[in-house]
């Protein structure tokens, strides 16, 4: 066949979001925190490395001849990376070993002329790294159980990592699947068998397959597509109803807040799951009838949840030790996982997470937007440089805030989780084990974000910029875990080359940056190892952003000197407005750039970047603007550590 040929840049793939995701962001009330142009037109070339490179396995959904999605877990029969292939950033050719009883054998065998949906998730559970793609099969081929496919890809979107639990995992050869049950077609009457309800009660990893049915006047605008995502959380997150034995509920943890699974399940009611087992091998299908509940209906089933999705199982196969991978150690729980919630007809268990408590102590205002509020834990919580705390709000939100300060709920918070993301910018210490703080900015059209800064805002009128104590105040959170991606670089000396850091920030993405630069002096100021810093920060705000790095650079004199050995720091500051003051110690270079970082490479060319750790942090323009400048300086971006603020 002859292949498609498309240009290099990645465009936008749809005008707006379809009508059951506008219906769902409607029903919530949802400010838009992704654009619609976050989804492309074609694979952009990181996706398309990462998934001919780095995918031991790759969930994907078809349709059977009902319209019902199927989700299925497809491999190499030997569970190596490398059964998928690109010949262009249109195109994605799979080579899988399949198993009796996946329900793709059937789907793909169904296949007739026309464009057959189909989508997939790559998911790398070593590290986290997710994208998703979505499109139509051009040309299939299955000879007993060894499928080719080539797909066209017409959609690629990056995913919130927020639920995925890490895994290391190995391919294995002793797999012999045996299937178990193969019920395609389950009766009104008739409930999974128990085995199965335990396996889906002991699983911490799904991935979910939606379809959106375009109606006739819609197509154009909005043609029909299949998705493919994950569901996470702590082992028993998706229960199953005792009453009727059959339908799954998963409760909605707070993602990207696109609304794709939502809003196809919103327009066509219909999904599928599938549960893989890397310690045993086992995979459990099912599709069926969907529904989302929202409020107090939500409420009613699952208590501790506002919004819910059920799955009525109309069929299901389960196989034993089929997938040629398992786990090689310990899993590494999601950090943002909330506890189990269990449905209304189950009895819990007596015993259940417990969250660390964090007393708010101290408040600080540092600008209209900008403020750092620091923390009293319940017990000392270990926590490394750049990482992050969830924290739940829910006590604060709906009751103490309300008692603090005047403002009213409306329809846009009654389906909040009250759970948020905020980076640790100073940590505990071996003198302050259970204190932290974190930076945080005031969202525009945010909920918990500007009635924090409002608090602070109240005791600090005339905004000092000094930190006022408020442990009066009595407000709590809880803290659900700690997480954070980018690695804390620890020292080499100049005879092994030293450690050449940069790092990128766009705006409030300066936060795991401050951390980290009192690491690095802390080390270099008692003489561990040789380091040259280079910070790059885009901000509005320059005079707040570099008291902040200055406040955490920790160093003491060293021999009479202010400036440790062995000890290099540029910071090169992109603003629109200057009027710097900061006093920087002498290990300390300032440059200021009016305007915006270029895309062309010429900045990240003179601070040599391609010998360098790059670490990004910050929004996804700034992000993809940043990775552009990058690669035109010639460094490798598959070698950038990066986190975007999308959700």
């Amino acid at each position: 066949m002859q292949l498609l040929q498309k240009s290099s840049d990645p465009l936008p793939a749809f005008r707006g979001w379809h009508p059951g995701e506008q219906a769902v962001q409607a029903i919530i009330h949802l400010p838009e925190r992704v654009s619609i142009i976050a989804i492309v037109d074609r694979l952009p070339e990181q996706h398309r490395i990462f998934h001919t490179s780095r995918l031991h396995f790759l969930p994907v959904t078809t349709l059977d001849q009902q319209g019902r999605p199927w989700a299925s877990i497809i491999c190499a029969k030997d569970g190596m990376p490398g059964f998928i292939s690109s010949p262009n950033d249109a195109l994605l050719k799979i080579k899988a070993r399949l198993w009796l009883g996946d329900p793709i054998i059937q789907n793909c065998s169904q296949l007739h002329d026309g464009k057959s949906l189909f989508s997939g998730i790559g998911l790398e559970v070593s590290t986290r790294r997710r994208n998703k793609f979505a499109g139509h099969i051009s040309n299939v081929l299955l000879r007993d159980l060894d499928l080719d496919l080539i797909v066209v890809v017409t959609q690629a979107l990056g995913l919130c990592p927020k639920y995925i639990n890490i895994r290391s995992i190995m391919p294995f050869h002793g797999v012999s699947p045996r299937l178990i049950y193969e019920r395609f077609t389950l009766g009104d009457e008739e409930r999974l068998p128990d085995d199965v309800i335990e396996f889906i009660h002991a699983a911490d990893t799904s991935y979910l397959s939606t379809s959106y049915v375009a109606a006739q006047e819609d197509e154009n605008a909005h043609p029909s597509r299949v998705g493919t995502n994950h569901r996470g959380g702590r082992p028993g997150f998706v229960r199953v109803r005792p009453s009727d034995g059959k339908t799954l509920v998963l409760p909605n943890y707070a993602g990207n807040r696109v609304m794709n699974s939502l809003g196809d399940i919103h327009a066509t009611p219909v999904a599928g799951i599938v549960f893989p087992s890397f310690s045993t091998g086992s995979v459990l299908y099912l599709t069926g009838k969907a529904e989302t509940l929202y409020g107090a209906s939500a409420r009613a089933v699952m208590p501790d949840m506002n919004i819910i999705s059920t799955i009525c199982v109309t069929g299901f196969a389960f196989v034993e030790n089929a997938i040629p991978l398992r786990e090689t150690g310990p899993v590494e729980r999601s950090p943002y996982s909330p506890s189990i919630c269990y449905l209304a007809e189950e009895k819990p268990p007596s015993v259940s997470f417990a969250d660390i408590i964090l007393s708010l102590i101290k408040t600080r205002v540092h600008n209209d937007t900008l403020v750092t509020l620091t923390f009293e834990s319940s017990r000392p919580v270990d926590i490394h440089p750049s990482q992050n705390c969830v924290l739940e709000l829910t006590e604060f939100l709906r009751k103490r805030s309300h008692a603090l300060l005047d403002w009213e709920e409306d329809e846009s918070t009654v389906n909040d989780d009250c759970v948020r993301t905020w980076t640790v910018s100073t940590l505990p210490t071996p003198d302050a084990p259970c204190t932290l703080s974190i930076t945080m900015r005031a969202i525009k059209g945010g909920l918990i974000t500007p009635i924090l800064y409002q608090l602070a805002r109240s005791v600090d009128t005339q905004v000092t910029g000094e930190p006022i104590n408020v442990a009066d105040l009595k407000v709590c959170a809880r803290l659900r875990g700690v997480g954070g991606d980018l690695p804390v670089p620890e020292p080499l000396a100049a005879c092994d080359g030293g450690r050449r850091l940069l790092w990128i920030a766009g705006g409030i993405g300066l936060t795991p940056f401050l951390s980290l630069t009192r690491h690095v002096t802390d080390l270099a100021a008692r003489g561990f190892g040789n380091w040259d810093v280079t910070l790059v920060l885009s901000t509005r705000g320059p005079e707040v952003m570099l008291r902040l790095i200055q406040e955490n650079m920790s160093f003491s004199k060293v021999d009479g000197h202010q400036s440790p050995p062995g000890l290099e720091f540029s910071i090169h500051v992109y603003s629109p407005r200057f009027q710097l003051s900061e006093s920087f110690p002498p290990f300390v270079s300032l440059m200021p750039h009016e305007g915006r970082l270029d895309d062309n490479g010429t900045l990240f060319g003179s601070v040599d970047a391609k010998f360098r750790e790059s670490h990004i942090c910050g929004p996804l323009p700034f992000v993809r603007n940043a990775m552009k400048s990058l690669q035109a300086a010639g460094v490798d971006t598959e070698r950038v550590k990066r986190e975007r603020f999308t959700y």
